[in-house]
């Protein structure tokens, strides 16, 4: 029974490490700001001066970089933890997933406050919650 906690623990982590790879693609790969920071923003992209875009793509590609540490983060560590059981590896893969998905959602939220945007502050909750529910999962 055990062995199957692990496994579904292991799964949970390595779906969440999927989207925040597509999140990654998305962010680093993007010509222009995502759809809701143009409704947050109010302007179309086309009416940002190019300066300006070159800003916000740099900040875009950073945060695309975020997601792809993460990705492997959660791809790779409980792998390895199920392969070689670790107390460090077992712990610190929730713990820092979730203080950046954590983080995700507050400024997402924060975003959609101020502007009433659409912004993914509710996905940035559920993967938050599936990793704390990975985390449960793995030390019963």
């Amino acid at each position: 029974m055990k062995e199957i906690l692990i496994i579904v623990s292991t799964l949970i982590y390595i779906l969440v490490g999927i989207i925040c790879l597509i999140m990654a693609i998305k962010s680093m790969f993007s010509k222009k700001y995502l759809p809701f920071h143009e409704e947050a923003a109010g302007k179309s992209w086309d009416t940002i001066d190019k300066p300006l875009q070159n800003v916000i793509l740099t900040i875009l590609r950073i945060s695309g970089l975020g997601f792809l540490i993460v990705f492997l983060f959660l791809v790779v560590f409980p792998s390895v933890n199920y392969f070689k059981p670790n107390t460090f590896i077992k712990y610190s893969t929730p713990i820092i997933s979730s203080i950046y998905c954590f983080g995700l959602f507050l400024f997402n939220f924060w975003l959609f406050r101020q502007t009433k945007a659409k912004t993914p502050w509710s996905g940035s909750l559920v993967v938050l919650f599936l990793i704390l529910i990975s985390f449960i999962i793995s030390i019963i």
